[in-house]
């Protein structure tokens, strides 16, 4: 017995030992690895379509899979992030000028203020909103160049990482499956858990480039040629900016439209004020409504506190990974705390998942484990017999 025990410590001390050592020698990888996985997983349906077509050759189904993953997703990107760069740029050295030959007459702009009452009551100092407004676009332009001219700057490093990055895909694209299949096994998890946190993962990984994304792009997109009617400068830069942004709930692509919009009420083009106010507000704002119930189920959506901070998060701990990275991380959070409750549910109250009669679990987490949801009918059922009980003593 206590050989056995000093076997088992023995081997557990140095398993670990080995694993620390292997992840501090490749710890300049791991984000590259975890975006190959990521993206191997989205792109995998593809691969296994490709291998029917290649008579089950999985090496030829690979690359052809990692071909179109390059020249219709990459190499457009990277042509995008020169010609935002240069329009970022742009926006940084001429914004200043610009607002002050236009909102920089007292009189003119007093004149202007009169005209929109709403205005005069939310900006009556116009040289503050000016100073305002330019250090805000100021600070947007200089935080894009800043991390784009890294790129640029590394780009040796860049190629070198993207190399890495299809090279792995190349690989877990054909034996990925094995791989996962290896890491479950060694977790020392039931098959329901295990199925539970792989779905969770993968779920939330296509979630949030298939809405997220598409999302920001539809909206980053029309808020660009909405900003481009309305005569705004540099709109590809702005389009780019706003599509960032959609991901931040209650933000959105408003920190540039409606700035915008004010700005143009200020410097007396009333017509393309409101009417970029009104598209942004109207058009803009609602094609999160509109288009994330279909593209991303209910039951994959992270709640809005959540996908807040984990981008932020995500952001400023990986760059601009982060933005995939972090609400994974927070989906996997939010499910190992769910695997927790069923592993411990013995320990547990379940009547602390009721506050005031408001079940707080249905808007907190996503839909997850079983025991929650039994829970929550045993406490509905045992609420609808005091109820009866009620009722029935009343009409005694």
């Amino acid at each position: 017995m206590n050989k056995d025990y000093f076997n088992r410590v023995t081997v557990l001390t140095i398993t670990l030992a080995v694993s620390a050592l292997f992840i501090a020698m490749i710890k300049g990888f791991f984000m590259t690895i975890l975006l190959s996985a990521i993206f191997s997983g989205l792109l995998y349906p593809l691969f296994l379509r490709l291998k029917k077509r290649f008579g089950g050759r999985s090496s030829g189904a690979s690359i052809v899979t990692l071909l179109i993953f390059v020249f219709l997703i990459l190499l457009p990107v990277s042509g995008l992030l020169v010609v935002v760069v240069d329009q970022a740029i742009n926006a940084t050295e001429t914004i200043g000028p610009i607002l002050k030959d236009k909102i920089g007459d007292q009189s003119t702009l007093l004149d202007r203020i009169n005209d929109i009452p709403i205005v005069e009551k939310f900006f009556p100092d116009h040289e503050k909103f000016v100073d305002t407004v330019e250090g805000l676009i100021a600070g947007i332009g200089k935080f894009v160049i800043n991390n784009l001219g890294q790129i640029s700057s590394g780009a040796v490093s860049l190629f070198f990482h993207f190399f890495v990055m299809l090279f792995s895909m190349y690989y877990f694209l054909i034996y990925g499956k094995n791989y996962l299949a290896w890491v479950l096994y060694m977790l020392p998890l039931n098959s329901e858990e295990e199925n539970l946190l792989l779905s969770k993962f993968i779920t939330v990984s296509r979630a949030t480039l298939k809405g997220t994304f598409v999302i920001g792009a539809v909206q980053g997109a029309m808020g660009g040629v909405a900003m481009w009617i309305a005569g705004i400068p540099n709109t590809l830069f702005w389009g780019v900016i706003m599509a960032v942004f959609s991901i931040i709930p209650a933000v959105g692509p408003a920190i540039v439209w409606l700035p915008a919009g004010i700005y143009l009420l200020i410097t007396g083009n009333i017509t393309a004020g409101i009417g970029l106010l009104l598209f942004g507000a109207i058009v803009i704002g609602n094609i999160d409504n509109l288009i994330r119930p279909k593209l991303v189920g209910k039951e994959t959506e992270l709640p809005d506190l959540m996908i807040f901070f984990s981008t932020l998060g995500g952001l400023a701990l990986f760059g601009a990974s982060g933005l995939i990275i972090g609400p994974v991380v927070a989906a996997l959070f939010i499910t190992m705390w769910e695997i927790y409750g069923a592993t411990f549910s013995d320990s547990l109250d379940p009547s602390s998942l009721v506050v005031k009669g408001e079940k707080v679990i249905d808007h907190m987490v996503p839909a997850g484990v079983e025991h929650m949801k039994e829970g929550m009918q045993h406490l509905e059922e045992e609420e609808n017999k005091e109820q009866g009980n009620s009722e029935a003593g009343h009409q005694d």
